[in-house]
């Protein structure tokens, strides 16, 4: 779905876009993707509650977790240390995260609109619907001068972790270096294959 900007109108939702940018914010879209002015977000399915587990209260894919543990305890040994602090989050909840900064919940205006696809899927779209996206120490863009990003970048490929969202990724999502996604087994890697 590709939703132009009206440039006349920034600060306000066209009204031929209305109805679909409530459908976004709200759930209710059901498209493939979302693309809109330079943003795409990709749909994403609820991983099933059979393949959660736990971690310090933070549910996440049974293979991330194994994944993880192992990353986690080698960063250890070297001084660094690695904690997920946000997993598994379905679509319900997604729903009331994503409109959370808007002051109008369920009518944005476009720069709002713009501005949360930016850092923030709308529900459907999220790739913590799949259990194997992570948030790890932080969600601060501060966290890419940490000792800790800075070990991640060298070795988390070596326990099949990737940063979703580099600095100009394909997606024109924001940078976040506090974002990764496990891809070590085959379902992960399909999962992400867009």
């Amino acid at each position: 779905m590709v939703l132009p900007i009206d440039n006349n109108k920034r600060n306000t939702v066209a009204a031929a876009n209305n109805s679909n940018i409530q459908a976004i914010t709200t759930g209710n879209y059901t498209g493939d993707k979302v693309e809109y002015s330079g943003i795409t977000h990709y749909k994403y399915s609820d991983c099933k509650a059979s393949d959660l587990v736990t971690i310090n209260g933070i549910r996440v894919h049974k293979d991330c977790a194994e994944a993880f543990k192992r990353m986690q305890a080698d960063a250890q040994k070297e001084g660094v240390n690695l904690r997920i602090v946000s997993g598994f989050r379905s679509t319900e909840y997604q729903k009331t995260v994503f409109p959370k900064k808007f002051k109008n919940k369920k009518n944005p205006t476009e720069h709002e609109f713009v501005s949360r696809l930016k850092f923030s899927a709308p529900p459907g779209f999220s790739e913590h619907h799949t259990g194997y996206a992570i948030d790890i120490n932080s969600l601060e863009q501060t966290f890419e001068g940490t000792k800790a990003y800075k070990w991640l970048q060298q070795h988390a490929k070596d326990y099949d972790f990737e940063i979703s969202f580099p600095r100009n990724n394909k997606q024109g999502l924001g940078f976040e270096p506090w974002h990764w996604r496990y891809v070590g087994t085959e379902e992960a890697k399909k999962t992400y294959k867009k």
